[in-house]
Parts: C-alpha cells; sequence; structure tokens
C-alpha cells in the first residue's frame, strides 16, 4: 500500500516543478518521468497559459502528490511510474500532471505536480466529501492500481474505544469473513458431497444452521454467518450443482441378500438406481438446472437407501427388535463422546482460541513490517491499529517470529486431532442412527399396529424426567405429559421432529406440569386431546 500525501503549493508552480525533475536539489536521483496533458520540458509555461486563460484566482496555483512505495514490494521504477500515470489518468484525466519517480532514501516514490485548474478551466475539488478528488479518493485509487502490480495493501478496518470489545475483538469482527473464505475453500474441494462438506465443517469448529440458506458460526462469533452472503457460490442450489457436477461416480451394484425386513428397502434402492440410469441417457450430455437438482436429490436418496442396507447388513438387523436393540447402542455410545466431548469443551475452546490468535499473528506479521517500513519513510505516519493487536497478541503468546507460531499451531495439532476424531465419531455414529430412526419410523408407520401418533419437536422431551427406556414428553399445546417406551418414538432428521406412535386402545396415563396423575387416557383419545388443544389455540390466534 503506498503512503499517499498531497499538499497545496503556493505562489508559483516553477519551484514544484524544478524540485521534482532536479536530481541535484537534496541529492535525491530522478529516474522515471511521465506526464498527461503536458510536457515535462515545457510544463511550467503550459501550467501558466491554462491559469492565465480562465482568469484563475487565489494563491493555490498546483497540488504536490507524494506516493511512497515500500522496499518490500517488489517493483521497478518503471512500474511505479506507471503506477502514478494511471493514478492521475483515473482521478485526473482533464488536468496538466508531471509524474517524476525517484529512487532515493532506499524506497521507490513518486512526485506528482498537479496543475490546480483543468483544461476546461474547473479548479480540482479537493473536500474530504469528494469520493474522487478528495484525499479518500487519492488513497483507494492509489491501493487499486498498485495491487493490480501486486503491492501489499494495508487492511481498512474501523476501530472504537470500547469498555466491552478491545481492539482484538473488534478486528475478529471484521474477519469472520475472510476467516470463514478461508476454511471453506479448504475444505469444500475434499468433499464430494453437501453432507460430508457440512460435516468436516462441523469438526473444524464450526456450528450449522440448515434451511433455506446454509450459516455457520465458529468459535466467538455472536451470530451466524450466510454463506451466500460470503460467496454466492455457497448458496444450497450452487452447491447442489458443485456437488452434482464432481458426481461423475458410477452407481455401486447393490448385493445384499433379501430377507423380509430389508425387502421394502432393497426395492427402493433397485428402482432408484434404475430411474437415475435412464435419466443418464435420456439426458444425453444436455443441461437442465432444475432438472440437475432434482437428479442430485435422485442420486443422495439412492446412496441414502443404499447405506441403510448396509447398516442392517452390517449389524445384522432382522427384526424390529434388533433395529431397536442398535438405535439404542447408537444413543448410548453418542451420549458417552458427547460427555468426552463437553469435559473437554473448555480446553478444546484454549486450544482453538490459541491456534487462531497463533494463526492471527502470522496473518499480521506482514502489516507489522509493511508498518514499520511506512514509519521509517515517514516519521508522521500513523500506525494501524493492526500493529498495536500484533504487538498484544506476541506478548500473550510469547512469541517474536513466525516460525515460533507455527510451532505454537504445531504442538497443539495433535490435541486437536484427537478432539475431531472424537467429533467425527459422533458425527458418523448420529448418521447411523438417523439412517435406523428413518428405517424405524417406516416399519412403524407400516407395521398397521399404530393407527394414531403424535408429532413433536425435540424441545417437547424433559429429559430430566426420562429414563433410560422412555421418554417423559410434554404434550404439543399443553403442559401435560406422557410417559412413552423410547422403542414407539421415532426421530425425523430431515424434519427435526418426533413421531410418537399409540395403540389404538391401550390406556396411558397422562401428568399435569408437577408430574401429578391425571387420567388414564387410550391411544385414540390422546391424538383426539392434543388435536383438540391445536383447534383451541388456532381459534384464539385467529382474531
Amino acid at each position: 500500500m503506498p503512503i499517499t500525501k498531497r499538499e497545496a503549493h503556493y505562489g508559483s508552480p516553477k519551484q514544484l516543478i524544478n524540485y521534482i525533475l532536479d536530481e541535484k536539489h537534496n541529492g535525491e536521483k530522478v529516474g522515471q518521468i511521465s506526464s498527461i496533458n503536458c510536457n515535462p520540458e515545457t510544463a511550467l509555461l503550459e501550467f501558466k497559459d491554462i491559469q492565465r486563460k480562465y482568469k484563475m484566482k487565489g494563491s493555490r496555483v498546483a497540488y504536490h502528490i507524494i506516493q511512497s512505495f515500500s522496499p518490500k514490494d517488489n517493483i521497478t521504477e518503471e512500474q511505479a511510474n506507471e503506477i502514478g500515470k494511471k493514478l492521475c489518468e483515473e482521478l485526473y484525466p482533464n488536468f496538466q500532471c508531471i509524474i517524476s519517480t525517484h529512487t532515493d532514501k532506499g524506497h521507490i516514490h513518486n512526485h506528482i505536480c498537479l496543475n490546480a485548474i483543468s483544461l476546461d478551466g474547473r479548479k480540482l475539488e479537493d473536500r474530504l466529501s469528494n469520493e474522487k478528488e478528495g484525499l479518500y479518493g487519492l488513497s483507494d485509487t492509489s491501493d487499486k492500481i498498485a495491487a493490480e502490480y501486486g503491492c501489499f495493501i494495508m487492511p481498512r478496518k474501523t476501530y472504537m474505544k470500547s469498555k466491552t470489545k478491545d481492539y482484538y475483538h473488534q478486528y475478529k469482527e471484521q474477519t469472520w469473513k475472510e476467516k470463514i473464505k478461508e476454511d471453506v475453500e479448504g475444505i469444500l474441494h475434499k468433499c464430494n458431497s453437501l453432507e460430508e462438506f457440512l460435516d468436516e465443517l462441523s469438526i473444524s469448529g464450526y456450528e450449522i444452521r440448515r434451511g433455506k440458506n446454509l450459516s455457520v458460526k465458529c468459535l466467538g462469533m455472536e451470530r451466524f454467518a450466510r454463506l451466500n452472503t460470503i460467496n454466492n457460490n455457497l448458496s444450497i442450489s450452487n452447491l447442489y450443482s458443485y456437488f452434482k457436477n464432481k458426481d461423475k461416480i458410477k452407481l455401486e451394484e447393490i448385493n445384499f441378500e433379501e430377507n423380509k425386513f430389508n425387502i421394502d428397502l432393497l426395492s427402493k434402492a433397485i428402482e432408484s438406481k434404475t430411474a437415475i440410469e435412464k435419466t443418464e441417457i435420456q439426458l444425453n450430455g444436455k443441461k437442465y438446472n432444475e432438472y440437475q437438482k432434482t437428479r442430485y436429490q435422485e442420486i443422495k436418496r439412492f446412496y441414502d437407501l443404499k447405506q441403510q442396507l448396509e447398516y442392517l447388513d452390517k449389524y445384522n438387523i432382522k427384526s424390529f427388535d434388533d433395529i431397536e436393540n442398535q438405535i439404542e447402542l447408537k444413543r448410548s455410545e453418542i451420549k458417552a463422546k458427547n460427555i468426552t466431548i463437553k469435559k473437554n469443551k473448555k480446553r478444546y475452546n484454549e486450544i482453538i482460541e490459541k491456534t487462531e490468535k497463533a494463526q492471527d499473528y502470522i496473518r499480521l506479521y506482514k502489516v507489522y513490517e509493511y508498518a514499520l517500513s511506512y514509519k521509517e519513510q515517514d516519521p508522521k505516519y500513523i500506525m494501524p491499529k493492526e500493529v498495536e493487536i500484533f504487538l498484544s497478541l506476541q506478548k500473550e503468546l510469547n512469541i517474536n517470529t513466525i516460525e515460533q507460531a507455527r510451532d505454537l499451531i504445531k504442538s497443539s495439532r495433535k490435541e486437536r486431532i484427537e478432539i475431531n476424531k472424537t467429533k467425527k465419531e459422533v458425527l458418523d455414529l448420529q448418521r447411523e442412527l438417523n439412517h435406523l430412526d428413518t428405517i424405524k419410523e417406516e416399519k412403524l408407520s407400516k407395521s398397521g399396529l399404530f393407527i394414531h401418533n403424535i408429532k413433536f419437536g425435540v424441545n417437547h422431551i424433559d429429559y430430566k424426567n426420562s429414563k433410560d427406556s422412555e421418554y417423559c414428553v410434554t404434550l404439543p399445546y399443553t403442559k401435560e405429559k406422557i410417559y412413552i417406551p423410547k422403542k414407539y418414538t421415532a426421530f425425523n432428521e430431515k424434519y427435526q421432529y418426533y413421531t410418537l406412535y399409540l395403540v389404538d386402545d391401550k390406556k396411558y396415563e397422562l401428568y399435569d406440569e408437577n408430574n401429578n396423575k391425571l387420567q388414564d387416557i387410550t391411544g385414540k383419545e390422546l391424538e383426539e386431546h392434543v388435536l383438540n388443544k391445536k383447534k383451541e389455540i388456532d381459534k384464539l390466534y385467529s382474531y
């Protein structure tokens, strides 16, 4: 990021023009010289001609612009002069300018002499509020052009004094998008499906919120951030398209031994595979976006069905009791691993926080180095807040070099791998559990034993009063509770609700919110009771 300064020149432009073109002045060595709308050799006369022609008033006759590059920017004199000339062409296309590149003092810098009045008689509007001709416009345009030549551009973030948020916290708030973008790009190319992508994000420490849009939140963030606001390519439809294009996998054969318990699943999987293969032939290389999205969902359905068959085969599940036993086993394993994760959560967060701070130290090191070089060029240069943040991190982490920061990150790698391994195991177990619950839900629905059912959200389960073999469920639209065997409930992972299956004439015990028994009630009556409560609530809010 070249430092830019602009000062008004009074009296006559002669002194300024001589200063930027004369090598003998202060021993400065002049390199490349260029100009726009004038000839450097006759610039003084041309400047004065325009000023006389339009009877320019006031003593402000020219502007002196300095554009200083850091020695760390790998640019030549010729490139520096090109940058200066492009700057003038973009900001002052109708003004006379001379661009002189100097190479003294250990760094390349441009001196620009700008006539205060344009070729059509308009004086430069140098107020700060002028987005183009004001000082901010000069700095912004200089940065934009310099970046095209590979120059480092200092970050521009806003900081304010706050009792609750220090500068590092404010820095993090303004760099979440950069971090998420960096992490997502690193994870995305390694995944073959949307589900795998979301799992990997979760393992990396992100909370995921699904819906019409995908949103994520990492340690320290106060709110979820939508992925498609960070990069439109990360919208659900674009991710579907991305994985659809990656999904050139030949559909695997279905080789499972048929039995009474898996026959329906087997039939659906074969039907799905046939549909995918037939549509591939009909597609014949053509692209239809909506159709491709539907096809992707069918491919996902096929692999879900195939995976469910694999689980039935893997655990030798051939009856409802078999699947219920396996579900309970999975719940126990997940619970045990979640206890381990919860137990180590504080340590895990400390590791993540320390690792992030070491990574931020590395990111800010370049800012620190450039700021020092600019301070050497100009003692009046105001160090950015990022330097203060960098020095604070340096003190907190007790490090002085990038190598030490990298060593710090490496030292926590083993613990991070171990924690991530446990989180991955929980995700794998949860995926198995979800598939088994899906099979269980279908088996319960088709059994013919349960004509009545009640759907409820996860928040309706009173875990405190639940037991190993049964849930305590607060019925929807009421404060009343019922105890129901877990084997007669199934969780729908896609829609995030439980279904409680009821036997028509079986007696169930109904309790109030204080766990006092109210009455015995049949399955049919219980379903009607909940539906009537819903109608009462709907009627209440219909006015």
